[in-house]
C-alpha cells in the first residue's frame, strides 16, 4: 500500500512497542476474517509517518509486528514525558458468527455492529490515576477493510487526502470491481482515469483490492502528570470478529488533537514561486495565479470577452503579486516554505521570512453568502447570465455550484464555467448564491452582445445579504423579426445550453451529435434532447454534424429524423480503417428530405466535396467560425468565390463550441424571419434559405441596396445602372472600427473610425455593369479570446444583383473552384476505401456531374460575351 510520507510533526514521540508484540501476520491471518491474510502483507511496516505524526510500526521482517489485544496487556510509558494525546494506530476484526462466517448478503467492509465494545484502553499516570475508554467499533477503532459509507466517528484512517491535480497525468483506466447483487453501495469500484481527476481528490475507501487501514484515534489526556502505561484489554470474550490489534502508537503535546484540522483558509504567497508549501499537521490543497484587475485604466477593451494573454490551458503561475495557496491545518502544524518553518498560529498574520524573500498574509474567508439577482432593466425580471466576481487581493469568486478552476480541455466541459483569455465567468439563472470575503469586490455581467455589459464594484460587509444587477438592452432586433442562434454547439447537456443561451442571449443552439472515432457525442440527445426554456424565449435543437475527414463536415439542422451514420471514410472521425460508405450529397439530400437546414460547418474546411455540394445546390449556407482583423481569412475569401461564380449562399455564424474555452453565440447568426411567423426552427431556417441573415461575433449590421435587403435579387437592364447602398453597424460597447461595402469581394466604400465607435455608418452610390453581389461589413481591433479567437466584426449576406444577358461567373474563380473538385474526383475514383464497386460509381458520377454543372455556367457566360 502507498503512503504519501510528509513532514513529521515535531510534538510527537513514537513509543517503541517491540517488547509488546506478540503476534506476526500469519498469527493474525488465522485469526481474523480469511479477506484479511493478503491484506496484511501489503501493510506499511517499519518507522512510518501518518497525517504528519510519526510512529515506530513493527517490522514484517522480525515475524512477531502487532500487538493483539488477547488479554489485559501494559505498555510501559515512562520516561516519555508529559503530552497531550495518546495516538493510537489500530484496527479491528470484522463482525461474524460464533461459527465465524458471516450472512451470505452481508460482505465484509460492511460495518457492523456499530458501537459494539471491542477493548478497554486505561491510561495509568505515575500519580496513580486512571483514565479509562471503550473502544467501540466504528468510533475510536473500524474494521481494517471497510467499503464505502462506513467511515469511523472517532477516528481517521492513516492516509490522508491525497490532492490530485485535474490536469493529468492521467494514469492508465484500471479495472474496476463490481460487487454481487445487494452489494453494490458499500463495495462497488467503478474504474476511472481523467474523471475521477476532475474531484481534485484522491478516496481511499474502499480500495480496489480490500486493503487494511489502520485507525489513528487520539486519547485527550487528562492528567497533567506523565505517563507510567497504558493498559490494554478485550472485551469480547475471544469471540471471532471482536479481535483488536494495535500497530503502534505516539505520544503528542500539543494544543489540540493533532487529528483535527480548522477548515480550508487561503493565504497570499508572495516570492515562493509556483510550488506548494509542505505541512506537518495539515495539507497543502492547492496554488493558483491571482486573476487580473477587472479594471484597467485608460483600456478600450471590450468587456466580457478575455483579454490578451495568459489562455486557460496555460498551467497557473505566480507573478509579481504571488498566489493563493489553500490550506487546511492543525492549531499545532507547522507550515514550511523552503527553509522557512510557519507555525500555523501565525497564518493569522502577515509575515516576512528570515531572508526577505518570501511574504506571507491572510486572506478573508468567503464567508458572506448574498443572494444576486440579475434583472432585465426594462422589465424588471431576473434574467440568466455570465458572470464574474473578484476579490480585491485577486481571487476569482465562483458562485456556488461553480469551479473555482475550470478545464478547457475538449470532451472536459462538464459544467457551466467560462474561460476566456485566462478570465474565468460562471453562467448563472436569474438569481444565484454566492459566498463573498469582506470588502471590495469587483464583478462583471455580461448577457451576449446586445445588452450593455456591467463593470461595477461594492464593498461587502456582514450586512450585505442581497445584491440586485440590473441590465440595459439598448439594441434589440427581435420587434423587427431578428432572431439569433448559434449553429454549431458541442458536448454539453440541453439544459445545460439552454442556460448558456439564455445568458448569452441566443434564442436556438443547434445541438449537434456526432462521432470521433470510437466515441459519440449527445447521440443519446436526438430522441428527446430538443427544448424550449420555461418561458419559451430559448431552444436547444438537437442534430448532427456529419463529418469525413476528407471530404467535409455539414452542419444538418432540425432534421426530423437524424442523418445517420455520421462518419464516413475512416479516422479521426470514423473508426481507423472505415470505409467510405456514402458522400456529403447523401446526408444533405437525406437531412433534406426530413425537412433539415444543411449547412457547410467551419467553411470551407475540410475543403473537397463541399464545393461539389454548392455548386449542386446541397448546402443551404456556410458557416463562419471565426473572423480576422482583416476580414480576409480564407473561410471569406472562399466564400466571396462562390458568391462570384453566381451562386446565391448566405453567410451563418457559428462556434464549433468543444470546451469551456468557447462561449455559446461567441459567433453567432441573426436571421429575419417572417413578422407574421412564429419564432420556430422551421421559420428561421427558411429564413437562412432566403439568405435574410448577417453573421456577428459582437455588433450587428444593416446593410441596404436601394431599400433592398441581404438575400433579396435586384434587376437591372442590360445597361447595368446606379445602386444606392447604406451599411451601418451597431454595438452596445465601442466595438467597430471600420464599416465596408463590398461588391463582388472588393471593397468599393469604407468609413472608419479613429477610435472604437458602437454606431458607424457607410452611405455609397455603386455603378452596377454586369451581374453582382453587394454586402456589408464591420472591423474591428478588438477579439473575443476563446480557444478560437475571433475578431469582433459582422458581415452580411449578399443583396443579389441580375444584370441582363450579363451574369455573374468569374473564370479564374471557377477555375480554382473546379480543381478542388477534380481532386475530390480523383480522391473518391482511385484512394478512398470504398466497399463495393457500383457504389464508388456513383459517388464518381455525382461529383463529375457536379463539373460539369460548373463548367456550364462557364459555357453560359462566355457566350454573353463578357468573361471574367
Amino acid at each position: 500500500m502507498k503512503v504519501s510520507a510528509g513532514p513529521a510533526t515535531a510534538l510527537a514521540r513514537p513509543v517503541l512497542l517491540s517488547g509488546a508484540w506478540n503476534a506476526s501476520d500469519s498469527d493474525l491471518a488465522d485469526r481474523f476474517e480469511p479477506l484479511y491474510r493478503r491484506a496484511l502483507e501489503r501493510l506499511p511496516d517499519g518507522d512510518q509517518v501518518f497525517r504528519g505524526i510519526p510512529f515506530h510500526l513493527g517490522s514484517r521482517q522480525l515475524g512477531r509486528r502487532w500487538l493483539l489485544v488477547d488479554r489485559e496487556r501494559a505498555i510501559d510509558l515512562r520516561g516519555l514525558g508529559p503530552a497531550s494525546h495518546l495516538v493510537i494506530a489500530h484496527f479491528s476484526d470484522s463482525w461474524r458468527h460464533p461459527d465465524g462466517t458471516r450472512p451470505a448478503g452481508m460482505p465484509v467492509g460492511w460495518v457492523m455492529p456499530a458501537g459494539e465494545a471491542l477493548a478497554r484502553y486505561e491510561l495509568v499516570g505515575t500519580d496513580g490515576r486512571i483514565q479509562g475508554l471503550d473502544v467501540r467499533r466504528r468510533f475510536e477503532i473500524n474494521d481494517g477493510i471497510i467499503g464505502w459509507g462506513f467511515l469511523p466517528f472517532a477516528a481517521v484512517g492513516h492516509l490522508p487526502d491525497e490532492v490530485v491535480d485535474w490536469r493529468g497525468p492521467h494514469p492508465r483506466q484500471g479495472p474496476g470491481r463490481y460487487a454481487p447483487a445487494g452489494q453494490a453501495g458499500p463495495l462497488t469500484m467503478l474504474p476511472g482515469a481523467w474523471g475521477p481527476a476532475q474531484t481534485g481528490v484522491g478516496d481511499h475507501v474502499p480500495t480496489p483490492d480490500d486493503d487494511i487501514t489502520y485507525w489513528l484515534h487520539a486519547i485527550p489526556i487528562d492528567s497533567t502528570t506523565e505517563l507510567a502505561e497504558l493498559r490494554v484489554s478485550p472485551l469480547g470474550d475471544g469471540r471471532p470478529g471482536t479481535a483488536v490489534v494495535v500497530a503502534g502508537m505516539t505520544l503528542f503535546a500539543g494544543s489540540a488533537s493533532p487529528l483535527n484540522t480548522e477548515p480550508r483558509r487561503q493565504i497570499l504567497v508572495q516570492g515562493f514561486g509556483e510550488g506548494l508549501p509542505s505541512v506537518d499537521l495539515g495539507i497543502a490543497i492547492a496554488s493558483r495565479s491571482l486573476e487580473r484587475p477587472l479594471a484597467e485604466p485608460q483600456s478600450e477593451t471590450p468587456i466580457g470577452w478575455g483579454r490578451a494573454g495568459r489562455r486557460g490551458s496555460d498551467q497557473p503561475a505566480a507573478d509579481q503579486r504571488g498566489s493563493v495557496v489553500d490550506i487546511a491545518v492543525g492549531p499545532d502544524a507547522v507550515v514550511r516554505f523552503g527553509d522557512w518553518e510557519m507555525p500555523a498560529a501565525r497564518l493569522d498574520e502577515r509575515a516576512i521570512s528570515p531572508d526577505g524573500t518570501i511574504e506571507i498574509q491572510p486572506l478573508p474567508p468567503r464567508d458572506i453568502r448574498v443572494e444576486v439577482t440579475v434583472t432585465d432593466g426594462s422589465t424588471g425580471e431576473p434574467t440568466p447570465a455570465r458572470v464574474r466576481f473578484v476579490a480585491a487581493d485577486g481571487r476569482y469568486l465562483p458562485p456556488l455550484g461553480h469551479r473555482e478552476e475550470i478545464n478547457p480541455g475538449i470532451f472536459e466541459d462538464s459544467g457551466a464555467d467560462l474561460i476566456l483569455g485566462g478570465d474565468a465567468y460562471a453562467y448563472v439563472p436569474g438569481v444565484f448564491e454566492i459566498d463573498l470575503p469582506p470588502g471590495a469586490v469587483e464583478i462583471e455581467v455580461v448577457k451576449g452582445f446586445d445588452h450593455r455589459p456591467v463593470r461595477t464594484a461594492l464593498v461587502v460587509d456582514a450586512a450585505r445579504r442581497r445584491l440586485d444587477i440590473p441590465l440595459e438592452r439598448p439594441i434589440d432586433l427581435r420587434p423587427a423579426g431578428w432572431q439569433t442562434a448559434d449553429p454549431h454547439v458541442h458536448f454539453i447537456s440541453p439544459s445545460t445550453a439552454l442556460l448558456q443561451a439564455a445568458a448569452e442571449d441566443v434564442t436556438f443552439v443547434h445541438l449537434l451529435a456526432t462521432q470521433w472515432g470510437d466515441q459519440y457525442t449527445t447521440v443519446n440527445d436526438l430522441p428527446w434532447g430538443s427544448s424550449t426554456d420555461p418561458g419559451g424565449r430559448h431552444a436547444v435543437i438537437v442534430g448532427t454534424e456529419n463529418r469525413s475527414n476528407m471530404l467535409g463536415h455539414l452542419g444538418l439542422l432540425g432534421a426530423r429524423r437524424p442523418v445517420l451514420p455520421m462518419s464516413a471514410g475512416g479516422a479521426p472521425e470514423g473508426r481507423i480503417g472505415g470505409a467510405l460508405t456514402e458522400l456529403l450529397a447523401d446526408w444533405a439530400d437525406r437531412c433534406h428530405a426530413e425537412g433539415g437546414l444543411v449547412v457547410a460547418a467551419h467553411f470551407p474546411l475540410p475543403y473537397a466535396e463541399i464545393a461539389t455540394d454548392i455548386v449542386t445546390g446541397r448546402i443551404d449556407a456556410v458557416e463562419m467560425q471565426c473572423f480576422a482583423p482583416g476580414l480576409d481569412n480564407p473561410s471569406i475569401l472562399e466564400w466571396y468565390r462562390f458568391l462570384n461564380c453566381g451562386y446565391r449562399l448566405p453567410v451563418m455564424g457559428g462556434t464549433d463550441k468543444m470546451s469551456a474555452e468557447v462561449p455559446v453565440g461567441a459567433v453567432r447568426t441573426y436571421a429575419h424571419l417572417d413578422p407574421n411567423a412564429p419564432a420556430t426552427f422551421d421559420s428561421w431556417s427558411a429564413a437562412v434559405r432566403a439568405g435574410r441573415t448577417f453573421a456577428t461575433s459582437g455588433p450587428v449590421i444593416e446593410l441596404t441596396v436601394d431599400g433592398h435587403s441581404p438575400g433579396d435579387v435586384l434587376s437591372l437592364p442590360s445597361t447595368g445602372g446606379h445602386l444606392e447602398v447604406l451599411v451601418r453597424a451597431r454595438s452596445a460597447q465601442p466595438l467597430i472600427s471600420a464599416v465596408e461595402v463590398v461588391v463582388n469581394g472588393r471593397v468599393v466604400a469604407v468609413e472608419e473610425s479613429a477610435s472604437s465607435s458602437d454606431d458607424l455608418a457607410v452611405k455609397t452610390l455603386v455603378d452596377i455593369r454586369d451581374g453582382a453581389w453587394i454586402a456589408g461589413r464591420s472591423r474591428s481591433k478588438h477579439q473575443i479570446h476563446s480557444a478560437f479567437n475571433s475578431s469582433m466584426a459582422s458581415h452580411t449576406s449578399p443583396v443579389y444583383v441580375e444584370v441582363r444577358d450579363h451574369a455573374l461567373c468569374n473564370n479564374e474563380d471557377a477555375r480554382i473552384i473546379l480543381d478542388i473538385i477534380d481532386g475530390t474526383l480523383g480522391w473518391v475514383r482511385d484512394m478512398a476505401a470504398v466497399d463495393r464497386p457500383h457504389d464508388r460509381a456513383r459517388m464518381v458520377t455525382l461529383i463529375e456531374e457536379s463539373a460539369a454543372m460548373l463548367k456550364g455556367r462557364l459555357k453560359h457566360r462566355h457566350r454573353e460575351g463578357r468573361p471574367k
